[in-house]
C-alpha cells in the first residue's frame, strides 16, 4: 500500500505527485522559481509602483505619497502570496505571518539595495535566492501553474524595450541645426539665474525721507561695493539696497562716480545707533575680461516696473559710439527700475550695465561696457549721498541763479555784512519729543553757497560730528552725517539762524525739534581742517 501525503495546513489528503493542495493552496513539495521567471515577474511589479508614483506627483500631489503606493502594494503582495507580478507569472512566496513578508518587502530589499544592487543579482546563483530572501527566510517557489504564453510576453516586452533603450542610449537624437532648441535656451541660462543675490534692488529717497525713485546695480566685491548708473543715485538724499537673496543693507557712500559716463561705484553697510556695520561675505559678480562682439548672447537682470528679480535674453544688436561714449545695442529689453543692473554674457560674468531705452523706438535698449566701471574706480571720493545730494542741489542752484533776471534781488536779502556764513555760530537746542534742551554751536566754512565744518551740542543731547550744507538766499540747510543723522532747515536773520530739526533716534523713531543760533565770531575753519577727521565727538565735548 502506498504511503498517503497529507496537507500540512488543512490535513487533506493528496494525490501522489502533487505540489500545491487542492483545497487551501499551501506548497507541499518544493518547487523554486528560475532566475528568468523572478526577473520577469520584477519586470512588472516595478513599472506598476513608478507609474501610479509619476501619476500623483502629475496630478500635483506630494513625493512622499510613493511611499504609501509602496505599502499598499507590500500589503497586495501578501494577500497575493508574492506580488501581482509573480501572481501573473505563477510564484508564489509561502510566509508564516505578515511580519515575515513586510520583513522580506522593507528591511531585506533595501538592503540588497544598498550593495548597489548586487543582492538583487544573487537570484542568478544555484539557488536562485536573493539576499532578502535570505534575511528573511523565504523562498519564490512555482504554483505548478507556470502561465507561460504571458512568461513569453512579459520576455518579449523586455527584449523589446532593452534594444530600443539600447538604440537611443548610443544614438542620442541630433537637433536640427535650422530650429534652435528653447530647452538648450533655458538651460544655458541657469548660470546667469544663479548670480541673482547678488544683484541689488536700489530704493532712493529725498531728506523728508520720501520714496524718489527705484533702480537696480550689483555687487562687485564681498564687502558689498557695487555699482549702478549715476542717474540712479543722483538727486537722491538716502538709499536703501535689497540683495537679490532678500537681505537688505544701507547705501552708506559713494566712493566715486563719473555724471558723463554714467556710473557710480558705492558701499553697502547698515547704519545702527552706534555706528556703522561694515558689509561682508556677500554674493558679487566678476567682470568679463574679454569684450563682447554683435551677435553674441546675454541676459540681464534688473527690476523693471518694481518686479525685482527680472531676467531678459537677448543678443547684442550693435557697438554704437555717442559723443566719445560707447553703447552695446541690446534686444533684452529694459524698463524703467532696470537701469544699473547687470547685463551678463551665459558664463554670468558682467559684460554691460544696463542704462536706457529709446522709447521711440522699439526694443532699443543700450547698455554702458563694463569696461568702463576701472575707468571710475580710479575717480576715488568716498563721499556720503548727503554730500553728493548737496554738491548736485548747489549745483544746480547756482545754474539757474546764472540764468534767472532777479539775481540781484535774491542776493540784496542777505545783506553785505552777512553774505559769508563762515565762522562760529552758538545757541540752544531743543529736542521737542523728548523735552530735553542743551546748549549747541556750529563753526562752519561757506564757499560758493556751501558750508562745511562741524556741529558740537552739550548733554542731555548728543550728535556731534561732522556738517555738510548749503545756502540759497535765507535758506540754510545743513545735516550732520553722526551718528546719527540730523538734518537742520533753518532761515537766516541777520546774525542769527533759526529753524527746526529732526533726527532718528536709537530706536528708529524720528524726533522733531527746534534751534537758534547765533554768530560769534567770523573765524574760519584751520588751514587743512577736515571735517570727516578732524570734528571733536560727544565724549570731547562732554569731558
Amino acid at each position: 500500500m502506498s504511503q498517503q501525503t497529507v496537507c500540512p495546513q488543512c490535513r487533506k489528503i493528496l494525490l501522489a505527485g502533487e505540489a500545491f493542495c487542492a483545497s487551501c493552496g499551501s506548497v507541499v513539495a518544493a518547487n523554486p522559481a528560475g532566475s528568468l521567471e523572478r526577473f520577469c515577474a520584477a519586470s512588472v511589479d516595478i513599472p506598476i509602483w513608478l507609474a501610479l508614483s509619476a501619476l500623483l506627483i502629475w496630478l500635483g500631489l506630494k513625493w512622499w505619497l510613493s511611499l504609501v503606493i509602496w505599502a499598499g502594494l507590500t500589503e497586495l503582495g501578501y494577500q497575493l502570496k508574492g506580488s501581482i507580478g509573480k501572481s501573473l507569472v505563477g510564484l508564489s512566496i509561502p510566509v508564516k505571518s505578515r511580519r515575515q513578508h513586510y520583513f522580506r518587502e522593507t528591511v531585506g530589499k533595501l538592503a540588497s539595495l544598498a550593495i548597489f544592487g548586487i543582492g538583487y543579482l544573487m537570484i542568478l546563483s544555484k539557488e536562485h535566492l536573493a539576499l532578502h530572501d535570505y534575511m528573511a527566510k523565504t523562498r519564490v517557489l512555482r504554483t505548478g501553474k507556470v502561465q507561460a504564453p504571458r512568461l513569453a510576453v512579459i520576455t518579449l516586452c523586455l527584449l523589446v524595450g532593452m534594444v530600443v533603450g539600447g538604440y537611443h542610449f548610443t544614438h542620442p537624437k541630433a537637433q536640427s541645426p535650422s530650429v534652435p532648441s528653447n530647452q538648450n535656451q533655458g538651460a544655458s541660462l541657469d548660470p546667469i539665474i544663479s548670480r541673482i543675490p547678488a544683484v541689488v534692488t536700489l530704493y532712493t529717497y529725498d531728506t523728508r525721507g520720501k520714496a524718489v525713485a527705484q533702480g537696480s546695480g550689483f555687487l562687485i566685491a564681498s564687502n558689498g561695493v557695487g555699482v549702478t548708473n549715476f542717474h540712479v543715485v543722483n538727486g537722491s538724499y538716502s538709499a536703501d539696497a535689497k540683495l537679490g537673496n532678500g537681505r537688505l543693507y544701507n547705501l552708506i557712500e559713494i566712493q566715486a562716480y563719473d555724471p558723463d559716463r554714467d556710473i557710480a561705484i558705492f558701499q553697502l553697510g547698515r547704519k545702527t545707533p552706534t555706528g556703522v556695520e561694515q558689509a561682508k561675505d556677500l554674493p558679487f559678480l566678476t567682470v568679463a575680461p574679454d569684450e563682447v562682439q554683435v551677435g553674441d548672447r546675454i541676459a540681464t537682470i534688473g527690476s523693471p516696473e518694481g518686479l525685482t528679480n527680472s531676467v531678459s535674453d537677448g543678443i547684442v544688436s550693435a557697438i554704437r559710439t555717442d559723443g566719445g561714449q560707447q553703447f552695446f545695442q541690446i534686444s533684452a529689453p529694459i524698463s524703467p527700475g532696470s537701469s544699473g543692473g547687470p547685463v551678463l554674457n551665459l558664463d554670468g560674468q558682467v559684460v554691460a550695465i544696463s542704462t536706457f531705452q529709446l522709447v521711440e523706438g522699439q526694443n532699443l535698449n543700450f547698455a554702458i561696457p563694463a569696461g568702463e566701471i576701472a575707468t571710475v574706480e580710479t575717480r576715488q571720493m568716498d563721499v556720503s549721498l548727503q554730500q553728493l545730494y548737496w554738491e548736485q542741489h548747489l549745483s544746480t542752484a547756482r545754474k539757474s541763479q546764472h540764468q534767472s533776471s532777479d539775481n540781484a534781488q535774491q542776493t540784496a536779502t542777505r545783506p553785505e555784512s552777512t553774505r559769508s556764513l563762515t565762522g562760529t555760530f552758538l545757541g540752544t537746542v531743543h529736542n521737542l519729543t523728548a523735552d530735553l534742551e542743551a546748549n549747541f554751536g556750529i563753526f562752519i566754512e561757506e564757499n560758493h553757497s556751501t558750508i562745511s565744518g562741524c556741529m558740537v551740542v552739550r548733554k542731555p543731547l548728543y550728535g556731534s560730528g561732522p556738517l555738510f550744507g548749503a545756502v540759497n538766499g535765507t535758506l540754510v540747510q545743513f545735516d550732520v552725517t553722526g551718528p546719527p543723522w540730523i538734518h537742520f532747515d533753518g532761515e537766516l536773520s541777520g546774525n542769527r539762524i533759526s529753524g527746526s530739526y529732526r533726527v532718528q533716534s536709537p530706536g528708529g523713531a524720528v524726533e522733531n525739534g527746534e534751534f537758534i543760533l547765533d554768530k560769534a565770531d567770523a573765524k574760519r575753519l584751520p588751514a587743512g581742517f577736515d571735517p570727516q577727521k578732524d570734528c571733536p565727538t560727544d565724549a570731547d565735548i562732554n569731558r
